[in-house]
C-alpha cells in the first residue's frame, strides 16, 4: 500500500511569502509475513489424580495476548 501526503498550508516564520509545494510526498509501504512459531510441551509423567502441566513457546514476542485452544 501506499501513503500519500500533501502541504495544505504553512504559516509563521516572518516571511512575506510562504509557498508551500503542494507536490505529494508518496510512501510505499511493504508488509512482510513475520512467521512465528508455537510449540508446545508437558510434563513428562504425573501421578495419578495430578495435573498436567502445558507449557505453550512462540518463536516471537507476541505484540498481542495469544489464545491456544487444545483438543
Amino acid at each position: 500500500s501506499t501513503v500519500s501526503t500533501t502541504i495544505t498550508g504553512a504559516t509563521g516564520g516572518n516571511f512575506e511569502n510562504l509557498v508551500p509545494d503542494t507536490t505529494p510526498a508518496v510512501t510505499t509501504i511493504t508488509d512482510s509475513v513475520d512467521d512465528t512459531g508455537l510449540t508446545l510441551s508437558a510434563s513428562e509423567t504425573i501421578t495419578e489424580g495430578g495435573s498436567i502441566v502445558y507449557t505453550a513457546t512462540l518463536t516471537n514476542a507476541a505484540q498481542t495476548p495469544v489464545t491456544v485452544t487444545l483438543s
